[in-house]
Order: C-alpha cells, then structure tokens, then sequence
C-alpha cells in the first residue's frame, strides 16, 4: 500500500514537472512572436505616414501663384473684379489674376479651390447665373441665352503656357474646381449650347507675363513649366529691353552684335 502511494506521487510529480516545462516553452516562444508583431505594425504605421505625406499636393503655405481667370457673357469679356478681401490667401487685386499665397491650411492643397475665391472676391457661380458683390457688374443671367440661342454657363481650363485649347472643361460644380497650378487660366463663360469656350485674352495674358518673369504666352511654341515651382524652362522669354532670349537663356541678338563691334574694330585697325 505505501509503495502505491509513493508511485502516485512520483507520477504526480512527473506530471506536474512536464507541466510546467510546457507552460515555459510556451512563454519562451509566445515573446518572441509579440516583438514581431509590434515591429510589423511599427514598419507599417512608418509606410502609412510616408503615405499620407507623398499625398500632400500643393499650393503650400509658402506658395505664391499667380493665376489667370476672365468672365464672359456670349463673347463680350467683362472688366476684371474689384473686391481685394482676404479669402485665407486667395483672392484678386483687380488685375484679372487670382493671387494663391494661403495664409492658412484651409486654403492649402485640395482645399485650394475656386470656391475659395469666389467667396473672397462676393463671386456667384452656379448652371443659372454669374454675379457680383461690387457695384457696376451687371449681372449675367442663363436664362435669358445668347441672342436667339440656348445658352450654358462653363467654366475651361488653361494649362500654363497653354492658351489655344482647354485642358478641362467643367458644366458644373465650380466652387469644387481645383486651382492647380501656378500660371493657369480659368475662363468662367455663358456661351451658346453646343459652342466653344473663349480661349484666354491678351489682357488676362499680359498679367501673367508681368507676373511669370516676363513669360511670352503668345509664342508660336507654347512654354513647358516646372510642376513644382510654376517656372518655364524652355520656350521664349522677353527681358526687360523687349530682346528676346531661347530656353538656355542666350540672347539672340548677341551673336550679331558681337560680329558688328568686330567689324567695326577691325576696320579702325586697318585704317591705322
């Protein structure tokens, strides 16, 4: 009887050592799997920001754009608006241009859009009418068409550098339209259903050249602009004597010049 009892307990005992280096085991391989799974999740958290910030888009805070924009009814351009209120850094001078330096991230990225500006400028824009706060802009009304026409109010975009064919065309939901890009144009229009938008005019153009480092938007070969900082690197450029100058910045007056003050020389040398 006491060697049964004694073979019990040995067993029990057996049996609760193999417990415990079964519970051990388990810890001992339970640790290493946890450090995994939090440096997985920390190198996916890493790739989620760098995520988030790649889809950062601009204008950014420290932006300064200068883009063109012009309202027309059937073909008849009308003066540029007056109201200089703040918009969060996007508004106009009364110079036919939307001036894009966000004081603030509601006016920064996606945020930076033409709603933006038309609240700041008292612009309404929608499929039925175009009007303004200012005194002395009459209000242009849809229903009323262009002449005997059916009319439609549109709003086209030009790339920079661009001013022959709109890139975008937009029927409706202005206020959502993005400002893209530093030296676009957007031309805001009734026009006759089924008719062509008006492409930018010479005025609209010659503020952005004030504006764009003197950028020739009416050259034959249209500009290409760095995505970045809105700038031109190739196309014509005109410096402030009206000369003008190629992509590499080479005057194209130089060569000539160079070979008439030579000939000039030369021809006081011989006559010596």
């Amino acid at each position: 009887m006491g060697k049964a009892g004694s073979s019990k307990k040995v067993q029990r005992a057996a049996r609760a050592a193999a417990s415990s280096r079964g519970t051990g085991e388990r810890r001992e391989r339970g640790f290493p799997l946890l450090v995994l799974l939090i440096v997985v999740l920390g190198i996916g958290l890493v790739i989620a920001a760098r995520a988030s910030r790649d889809e950062l888009v601009a204008p950014f805070l420290e932006d300064h754009w200068h883009l063109g924009y012009e309202i027309y009814d059937c073909g008849e351009l009308r003066p540029a608006l007056l109201n200089e209120a703040g918009g969060d850094g996007i508004h106009t001078h009364g110079d036919s241009l939307i001036h894009v330096h966000p004081f603030n991230s509601s006016a920064t990225g996606t945020d930076a859009d033409l709603g933006v500006f038309m609240e700041a400028a008292g612009l309404t824009l929608n499929n039925d009418r175009i009007e303004a706060i200012e005194a002395g802009f009459a209000s242009i009304d849809n229903s009323t068409g262009c002449g005997d026409e059916d009319s439609v109010i549109q709003v086209a975009r030009y790339a920079p550098g661009n001013n022959t064919d709109p890139s975008t065309i937009y029927p409706d939901d202005f206020s959502q339209i993005r400002l893209l890009a530093n030296l676009e144009v957007l031309v805001i229009a009734k026009i006759p259903v089924g008719g062509d938008m008006p492409t930018p005019s010479q005025t609209v153009q010659a503020a952005l050249v004030t504006h764009g480092a003197g950028l020739n938007l009416s050259s034959d070969a249209p500009l290409e602009f760095d995505p970045t900082t809105g700038a031109p690197i190739t196309g014509e450029i005109i410096d402030p004597d009206g000369d003008t100058t190629d992509d590499t910045g080479t005057d194209d007056t130089s060569t000539d010049d160079t070979e008439t003050e030579s000939g000039e020389g030369s021809g006081e040398g011989s006559g010596e």
